[in-house]
């Protein structure tokens, strides 16, 4: 009889830390449904229109809950929104909204000019939409107030001393040109990675904030925002 107590313990504490460990990554099924509702209707009231829940998400490392929503009236937008432990809760909409505009309307003119770079693609500061969204209306990427969130990232494998330089900043000030035609909230980043270190070591990089645009009217100019390391 006590040998089966003993075993019945065993069993039930083997369970609980299972059932510890398994919340501890995976969060509470429940909650984690209940969570993402939640933010959906909040998301709804917040923007003025409606979205899916894609998939609902804890995040073990902070203990948080949310989800992956996607706008009904544009397919191609994915984002994430969180509630903290505080009950506030955020969300990226904004972010990817920016990042799907500039993918579509800037992005094929950027990988035109740098066709033979291996990384050409939109990125932002994240955490910024709150700060941008007024009355639940988000604005275009191109009347954001922030002038230093937005940027082209282009990446090139080479060995940056044998970069023609000359070759480079004449790239970049075409698409300078090209930005200034659609807005001063986008920059660009050019930087290089020698494919034959393991470590990927940049000697240096070019970083122009999009608030930096209209400043450049020369070729010469793009010298003055190479960064060396």
């Amino acid at each position: 009889m006590k040998k089966k107590i003993v075993w019945g313990s065993f069993l039930v504490a083997i369970i609980a830390i299972c059932l510890y460990v398994f919340i501890s990554f995976f969060g509470n099924p429940i909650k984690k449904y209940t969570v993402s509702r939640e933010l959906l209707n909040k998301l709804e009231e917040k923007y003025d229109e409606k979205f899916t829940l894609v998939e609902s998400s804890y995040y073990w490392k902070v203990g948080t809950y949310g989800g992956v929503y996607q706008p009904e009236k544009n397919k191609n937008i994915q984002f994430t929104a969180e509630k903290y432990r505080t009950g506030d809760f955020s969300d990226y909409y904004p972010e990817e909204t920016w990042l799907y505009e500039i993918e579509k309307e800037l992005i094929p003119k950027a990988k035109e000019i740098f066709s033979d770079y291996d990384q050409v693609e939109a990125s932002t500061v994240w955490g910024i939409g709150s700060d941008e969204v007024k009355e639940g209306s988000i604005p275009s990427y191109k009347d954001i107030s922030n002038g230093d969130a937005l940027q082209i990232i282009i990446r090139g494998k080479a060995d940056f001393k044998e970069v023609n330089k000359e070759e480079v900043e004449q790239q970049i000030f075409i698409l300078v040109q090209f930005l200034k035609e659609k807005s001063n909230t986008v920059g660009i980043m050019v930087s290089f990675d020698n494919p034959e270190e393991a470590a990927n070591k940049e000697d240096g990089f070019y970083n122009i904030a999009g608030q930096d645009i209209p400043d450049i009217n020369n070729v010469s100019d793009i010298q003055k925002y190479f960064i060396e390391l």
